[in-house]
């Protein structure tokens, strides 16, 4: 079993499930019907290419790990996924429209850009500007879940921006803890993020605050549509995410936050497609 675990945890099975669930759940709040099966395809390949790449090339860090330890050991089990990621997002492709491919082109670089050093003059990555990090990781996060699977006719402009700033917000939640989680590398390799600069505590409470503001933001999409089930779905989805983030503070491992902080997005989506029955 913990080897099924680390394999669906470690290999990006289960962040790629969560993918998948979040653009789902954007059809459901939107009123959208659902996508075609090539997006969910792409969306889940694209995000076994860029974990797996990811992690197939990252330097080991002197620091107990448990997916660096999966990682080390199970180099073909990565590029057995890369390559199924590959071809899942080769065959997603014969069925995407012409519009989506300058998208792609702009999210493959910022993949490329994040994970490699192959910004000029600098030969640095993307991540290792501590502050853009988050915010181009959120975003990338948030146009991939909200923006292909809404790029339908007849959606409401207004429950559209509404989506795509609450998506952000929660993504930008999510990143923020894996930043706390990574505070003692970035700090040692000299990346600037949000909890290196303003320290644990302070880090919490604008977790907090962001949470705080994604729920206003669905209390707004409340008294326009007066869909108590959806608000009530993002009211429990900040309410478990709190109760995980409380969690982090008493068991600092990557189960935690592979499972517990990324499956918060699968949480969220199946509440809201709770709400739809």
């Amino acid at each position: 079993m913990r080897k099924l675990v680390d394999f669906l945890l470690f290999g990006a099975i289960f962040i790629g499930l969560c993918a998948v669930a979040l653009c789902w759940e954007t059809n459901m709040l939107l009123g959208l019907e659902p996508s075609h099966w090539s997006l969910y395809l792409f969306v889940f390949g694209a995000t076994l290419v860029q974990y797996n790449l990811h992690y197939l090339f990252k330097k080991v860090q002197p620091f107990p790990s448990a997916r660096q330890d999966w990682s080390v050991a199970n180099r073909l089990t990565q590029k057995i996924l890369l390559g199924l990621g590959a071809v899942g997002v080769l065959i997603s492709l014969f069925w995407l429209e012409p519009r989506h491919f300058m998208v792609l082109v702009v999210l493959a670089l910022l993949a490329s850009l994040y994970s490699f050093p192959l910004l000029p003059f600098t030969r640095k990555r993307l991540k290792d500007y501590g502050l853009l990090k988050i915010v181009l990781l959120s975003l990338e996060w948030t146009l991939v879940t909200v923006w292909f699977p809404a790029d339908q006719e007849g959606v409401d402009i207004t429950s559209y921006w509404l989506v795509f700033v609450r998506r952000f917000l929660f993504i930008y939640v999510l990143c923020l803890l894996f930043d706390l989680r990574d505070r003692v590398v970035d700090a040692r390799n000299g990346i600037r993020t949000i909890p290196v600069r303003i320290g644990v505590r302070a880090t919490y409470r604008l977790a907090d605050m962001v949470l705080i503001l994604f729920l206003l933001l669905s209390v707004t999409e409340l008294i326009r549509t007066g869909n108590f089930p959806f608000f009530h779905a993002m009211l429990l989805s900040a309410l478990i995410t709190r109760f995980v983030i409380m969690l982090t503070k008493q068991y600092n491992n990557d189960y935690i936050y592979l499972a517990g902080i990324d499956g918060m997005m699968l949480v969220q989506a199946i509440l809201v497609a709770v709400g739809t029955i």
